[in-house]
């Protein structure tokens, strides 16, 4: 079954709002500590910093249950061929493969042409995005 685009484009943008948060969190200790705002010859060590925070986020919701908080709400599940959470290997390289196909626009345009709407980084991964079906009350 082909997995629909919207709701994972929402759920890009809900994830955006709660990374912003985690990364002004994860910042906050960072510029303290180096004084960034009178050292800016730490930018690059500051932007590695929040792309490695940023990775860690990513990495440890999609291991732990293949689903960050804005995936629990729109009811879609990061799994392996078996269905279950991926390793922390294929999250990390997932993170990094995301990249590419996120900046470019590359993943979207796959993920239409795709026969079940995966994106290219899962297909090569061999990961899966699910939509899980409604709890009836």
């Amino acid at each position: 079954m082909r997995l629909p685009l919207l709701p994972r484009l929402i759920s890009m943008v809900y994830e955006a709002l709660i990374v912003g948060g985690v990364l002004m969190a994860a910042g906050l200790p960072f510029v303290m500590l180096t004084r960034y705002g009178q050292h800016p010859e730490f930018r690059t060590a500051y932007q590695i910093y929040l792309f490695l925070v940023m990775g860690l986020y990513f990495c440890y919701f999609w291991h732990r249950s293949g689903q960050t908080v804005p995936m629990k709400t729109w009811r879609l599940r990061l799994v392996d061929a078996q269905g279950h959470p991926p390793s922390w290997s294929r999250c990390l390289l997932r993170y990094l493969l995301a990249w590419p196909g996120l900046l470019t626009g590359a993943s979207l345009v796959w993920a239409l042409l795709d026969r079940e709407g995966q994106f290219l980084h899962d297909r090569l991964l061999g990961l899966r995005l699910v939509r899980e079906a409604r709890v009836q009350a």
